[in-house]
């Protein structure tokens, strides 16, 4: 019964964000020919009567709305949204050329923030309490506060205008004169050293909130003063009993702070120009980009439920009275 109400919240929550996908994008002011004339006869590009409406018919955005959602139906169950209005390319190609940029940044993040994050919440809890630990956490709690973009500007002027360590912008220096893949791996290092540093910084404090106020409280309990008292030493203590016990709601954390990152790469790969699917998203957006909106958009949801399945599932084997639970409502 448990199981079958959760698959059923995830199908609701698919269906609710399949249908904001299609309708989301459309509530926008303006669309793909306002945007590609910048806005009317005077803007950028300009396009007679016949080549405007040549573009709607070639793009299918003369059609019905009705008509519109059908072939965007379609285009969900084939995973064929057609062509980018803005790359005149598949968006599958588009996207599948893009992500292993975000991936990576995304993924260096994820390791790092959680590395240095439960470290650092683990010790400052063990410190609780001290100056060490009202230290910490007043520097992680002002870290919080600073939005991504405003970490990745100081370091983008900080270190790629002013002393020149890191590139300013992209994923790669082009044309790069070498046959060493040694150097171009390096080259790729150096371009996602600064957004992938940011992505860090904006998801470290939270993971160090939780794993501090995990720990203290596990610290608190009656078998860690028993373990004390039977001679065990502190690092045994911390990690075996302290770590190990709050490590189940950081379960959550860390799969939704993954997700985050995600999100967050749109504002991070802006800064940087970094040829993501972040970057790629806030250009669907400005273009109106309805194809190429509506596959980022599912890609992303899909990621999200994905990892919060892959949570559930998890669960029950970090923590025994949730596999009773379920088994128990399985039963019933």
């Amino acid at each position: 019964m448990l199981k079958n109400n959760k698959y059923g919240s995830y199908l609701l929550v698919l269906v609710f964000v399949l249908l904001l996908n299609f309708w989301l994008p459309r509530l926008l002011p303006g669309g793909p020919v306002e945007y590609i004339t910048g806005g009317g006869e005077e803007g950028v590009v300009f396009l007679t009567e016949a080549q405007k409406a040549a573009m709607l018919e070639y793009y299918h955005l003369d059609d019905s709305v009705g008509q519109q959602f059908i072939k965007y139906l379609k285009g969900i169950f084939t995973l064929d949204f057609g062509l980018s209005i803005n790359y005149k390319a598949p968006v599958n190609s588009i996207i599948i050329e893009r992500l292993p940029w975000t991936l990576f940044i995304v993924g260096v993040a994820s390791i790092f923030s959680i590395i240095i994050g439960l470290l650092a919440g683990l010790y400052s809890a063990w410190r609780y309490p001290g100056k060490t630990d009202r230290g910490l956490f007043l520097s992680m709690l002002s870290l919080s506060t600073i939005p991504e973009f405003v970490i990745g500007m100081f370091f983008l002027v900080s270190m790629a205008v002013k002393l020149k360590w890191f590139p300013l912008s992209g994923a790669k220096t082009a044309f790069l004169r070498s046959d060493l893949w040694m150097d171009h791996a390096t080259d790729i290092a150096r371009h996602a050293v600064l957004p992938a540093f940011t992505l860090t910084l904006g998801s470290l404090a939270g993971m160090y909130l939780l794993m501090r106020n995990e720990a203290i409280r596990v610290r608190n309990e009656p078998y860690v003063e028993f373990a004390s008292a039977k001679g065990i030493g502190s690092q045994g203590i911390v990690f075996k009993h302290i770590a190990r016990n709050a490590a189940l709601p950081l379960v959550t954390m860390i799969i939704i702070r993954m997700g985050a990152l995600m999100a967050g790469s749109i504002l991070v790969e802006s800064v940087f120009a970094y040829p993501g699917v972040g970057k790629l998203l806030q250009e669907a957006i400005l273009g109106r980009d309805y194809p190429l909106l509506h596959g980022l958009f599912l890609m992303m949801t899909l990621f999200v439920l994905l990892l919060n399945f892959i949570a559930d599932m998890i669960y029950p084997y970090l923590d025994p009275r949730i596999r009773t639970a379920v088994k128990r409502g399985a039963q019933g």
